[in-house]
């Protein structure tokens, strides 16, 4: 392999590296519109859900999602709060393909029962619920933009134990997380400006 070669497998590499570090952005910060975007339209998938990554023109049947996006918003609006590490990034490139392998640990604070968007199974109080895992992708470029065609995610550990806040209550609501486009990344520019 030729330097030029062997520095187009590292850009694709890099660019693959950004979708999956996408993806987990997406989750936390509830963007429906930045998920999709991380999905050929034909994507499959196989990760608490088989079938269809995301493809906007299935129709809605009543009580079912319609692909792995409209599900996971349906479970991750069943938790308060969410945050997806990712680990180790493995990736083969073949040409137009590429197999990836990403470790993640993934927090959950599922909201308890009486929360009117608890989950049907929730506890009586709130729990947190952390597993550990890694997704299995194949990638595709296409129109030369790198997006997954294919997930499955493996659960390698999982815990479900009572929550802790100790501290938490402490932290100025300014310098929390939130979802959706309240967080900071959103407005990073805005409030550090430009010099």
């Amino acid at each position: 392999m030729n330097d030029e070669q062997r520095l187009r497998e590292l850009l694709d590499k890099q660019e693959i590296t950004e979708v999956i570090h996408t993806y987990a952005r997406a989750l936390d910060r509830l963007d429906e519109q930045l998920l999709r975007s991380v999905f050929h339209p034909d994507s499959q998938h196989a990760h608490g859900f088989v079938g269809p990554s995301s493809d906007p023109s299935l129709p809605s049947k009543p009580g079912e999602p319609k692909d792995f996006v409209a599900f996971a918003f349906d479970v991750l609006n069943t938790h308060s709060r969410t945050h997806h590490l990712l680990g180790n990034i493995l990736i083969e490139v073949d040409g137009d393909n590429a197999y990836a392998e990403t470790y993640f640990s993934a927090y959950h604070r599922m909201r308890a029962k009486g929360d009117p968007l608890a989950a049907e199974n929730a506890y009586d109080n709130e729990m947190d619920w952390l597993v550990g895992g890694r997704y299995i992708d194949r990638f595709q470029r296409r129109d030369g933009v790198w997006k997954i065609s294919h997930r499955t995610g493996l659960t390698d550990w999982m815990r479900t134990q009572p929550p802790t806040q100790q501290g938490f209550d402490g932290v100025p609501d300014e310098m929390r997380g939130k979802r959706g486009s309240e967080d900071l990344v959103f407005r990073s520019r805005e409030v550090f400006g430009v010099d």
